[in-house]
């Protein structure tokens, strides 16, 4: 067990704002393409769809929760798997967090040269936000909680003033005709969105429920979390869609920062576009944050370190190196998200859990949960 671990808690409010913020993440820079590109006008709808079919994932990671309410994702493995195979699992599912921490952090990069900071060298921009994330890790989950309700408020203002200043150029007839879409590729677009938000919370399964002691409010703010975060998604894939069109929303590379570039409020509120970049920014550093600090501690775990902070800064350095070549090109990432992406995170976050949560039921039957909850 890790130090003091146990003596680290977050309310349930501050854990609805991270479910709300995480599930947004790389999703509002990814997703918006992807999924018009398969749906076209209906993309909103493949959306909703997601969005439902995510609560049917969060019911799957809390019914896990609650069977061990006092361990972490790694001591679970161990204590359902066993000693040997579990640290075995874990390593594996840390290794793989790993590698999607530098994904995440190539999204951070790949947007700032493309549409920001087209001079600056993407290490720099890389270590740069790095650096932020080390900090705010290091300082430890109570501190990144805290962040995210302070800085939650400026994102819902900043949404809501990205949807004010669109509605004088909404055209309704961009989402006609509705349900036109053939179903395999509905289907496609729905799998889409679930992977790179909802399938994704395999790993708040480090801070849930060990660190947010009251259970029932915790629970419920995982469902309002989750349907809170897919809802911006949807706003933003619908606001696409009636500004940009389904064309052009499938195309562009993000739709949703040209969004904030299409703002012309009077002639006087416009090229804010950078301001509006904030809601990324935002959501990816507490993507990133989460991922990098179970990362760290699936590694102390795994090695009986009393102190994840201590391999911080080498692993962030794998992590910046690692985002450095993860894509060679946007072209090969694009490949990836839509063929070996969507299959990965079914594996991980679904059919993994799924796997724990049987496993545990057969091993652990209810009279017997309640002793080892005792023991714990």
């Amino acid at each position: 067990m890790l130090i003091l671990l146990n003596e680290i808690n977050i309310s349930a409010a501050q854990f609805r704002k991270l479910v709300t913020l995480y599930s947004i993440g790389s999703t509002i820079i990814v997703v918006p393409a992807a999924i018009t590109a398969d749906a076209h006008q209906d993309a909103w709808i493949a959306a909703l769809f997601g969005v439902a079919s995510g609560i049917g994932l969060v019911l799957l990671f809390t019914s896990l929760g609650k069977m061990f309410p006092t361990l972490t994702l790694m001591e679970m493995n161990e204590k359902i798997l066993g000693k040997l195979f579990g640290k075995i699992v874990s390593a594996v599912f840390m290794l793989s967090n790993l590698f999607i921490s530098s994904q995440v952090l190539y999204y951070v990069g790949n947007f700032l040269t493309t549409q920001i900071l087209p001079y600056t060298p993407l290490t720099a921009i890389h270590i740069a936000f790095m650096g932020v994330v080390i900090v705010g890790v290091r300082l430890g989950i109570e501190v990144i909680a805290r962040s995210a309700e302070i800085l939650f408020p400026w994102f819902v203002g900043l949404f809501g003033l990205l949807i004010l200043s669109m509605i004088p150029q909404i055209k309704i007839e961009h989402i006609q005709p509705v349900f036109e879409i053939h179903p395999k590729a509905f289907i496609r677009a729905v799998l889409t969105f679930l992977s790179m938000s909802s399938l994704t919370y395999t790993i708040l399964l480090m801070i849930f429920p060990s660190h947010t002691p009251d259970m029932k409010k915790a629970t419920q703010s995982f469902y309002i979390g989750n349907i809170a975060g897919g809802l911006v998604m949807v706003t933003l894939i619908l606001l696409g869609i009636l500004v940009l069109g389904p064309y052009y929303s499938q195309i562009t590379m993000f739709p949703s920062y040209e969004l904030g570039r299409r703002i012309d409020v009077g002639n006087f509120l416009q090229g804010i576009e950078v301001v509006i970049a904030i809601l990324w920014f935002i959501t990816l550093f507490f993507k990133l944050c989460i991922y990098f600090y179970a990362t760290l501690l699936g590694f102390a775990n795994v090695f009986h370190i009393k102190d994840y902070k201590l391999f911080s800064f080498p692993v962030a350095l794998i992590m910046i190196t690692l985002s450095l070549i993860v894509f060679p090109s946007v072209s090969y990432q694009k490949d990836w998200d839509t063929k070996t992406w969507i299959p990965y995170s079914f594996f991980v976050g679904a059919f993994y859990p799924f796997i724990l949560l049987i496993i545990g039921w057969i091993r652990f039957r209810p009279a017997k949960i309640k002793k080892i909850i005792k023991s714990t």
